[in-house]
């Protein structure tokens, strides 16, 4: 089961707009009817809150799949981001492995590809998600701060 909710820009980092059970065919409808360009302009009206972001979670394997947009009105990109679980192990390699919530974020200006991300994700194909992902440029990768 796929859920999903909305950060609207300007908001504060923590506020979620949950939105409910979602498929890929609702997600990309509300994907391409979201408000873009209108939440750039309110994120940088207040630029204490966070930019505006749809996110979806697999609720059965706890993987997520993102995407945002920054810039402004007239030049703008979209960052993807993708938090899986990952097995890290203690210092030094020693220790007690763990597993943790790893994010990496991508840049693209490509909808068409963003639409393909998510096609792939919902189909459970994270192997070819991955490997499309790691096509496009890295804006970063960090522990996720929800665990």
């Amino acid at each position: 089961m796929f859920t999903y909710d909305v950060q609207y820009g300007g908001d504060p980092h923590e506020k979620y707009d949950f939105k409910g059970q979602t498929n890929y065919s609702n997600f990309i409808s509300v994907f391409e009817s979201f408000p873009w360009l209108d939440e750039i302009d309110k994120a940088n009206a207040n630029s204490e809150g966070c930019s505006p972001t749809l996110s979806v979670k697999n609720q059965f394997d706890e993987k997520d799949l993102w995407v945002s947009v920054s810039g402004d009105r007239s030049n703008h990109g979209y960052l993807v981001g993708y938090v899986y679980p990952r097995t890290k192990t203690g210092f030094f390699g020693f220790g007690k492995e763990k597993t943790v919530k790893l994010v990496e974020i991508y840049l693209t200006e490509d909808k068409r590809l963003i639409k393909h991300l998510f096609q792939l994700y919902f189909e459970n194909k994270y192997e070819q998600l991955h490997s499309a992902l790691k096509q496009l440029e890295k804006f970063g990768e960090m522990e996720s701060l929800n665990q």
